[in-house]
């Protein structure tokens, strides 16, 4: 009888900790934008548009401006959790979606970031508390990324400018 309950405890507990979290995608309209963070209205959860290094990335001097005008031309925008950090208040990576426009991506495609700081914080990592899009879905948007700064690469759009050089 013992084991068997220790069996049930333990298939119980695996499937729990493979399940993934689940937060619904937050519309634009009820987040207030400062740069690239977004704060909700009780103030409890931050929201990033950019993934790794964020503090640190390079950004070209007009970022702040595209971000504020690509928000106005798509006020119906989703904010959709890629994934969290733990912290003071909940810190969730998150790509601003509009249909088929994603800002992540016109943002690097602009040159507005280096594509790097659009790799989301991934499972294994002691930091994360949960991860909420698929690999699939993740692996896309990489491939995604990776386009849009080989063009502003080959632009020389931004960050890649000859007078704002990061190039290694």
């Amino acid at each position: 009888m013992k084991s068997r309950i220790c069996f049930t405890l333990l298939i119980i507990s695996i499937v729990f900790c493979s399940c993934k979290a689940h937060v619904d995608p937050v519309k634009l309209s009820s987040v207030k934008f400062n740069s690239i963070f977004a704060y909700s209205r009780d103030s409890s959860v931050v929201y990033c548009l950019l993934g790794a290094g964020y503090y640190r990335a390079p950004k070209s001097n007009n970022a702040d401006s595209l971000i504020s005008s690509w928000m106005k031309q798509h006020p119906n925008a989703d904010l959709i959790p890629v994934s969290s950090i733990n912290g003071k208040s909940l810190m969730i990576y998150c790509w601003a979606i509009d249909h088929a426009d994603t800002i992540n991506s016109w943002l690097i495609h602009e040159g507005c970031f280096p594509g790097g700081t659009m790799i989301g914080i991934r499972r294994g990592k002691e930091d994360v508390s949960d991860v909420y899009v698929d690999d699939v879905q993740y692996e896309n948007f990489i491939e995604q990324i990776k386009f849009a700064e080989a063009y502003a690469r080959q632009n020389k759009l931004g960050v890649w400018a000859k007078e704002n050089p990061i190039d290694q």
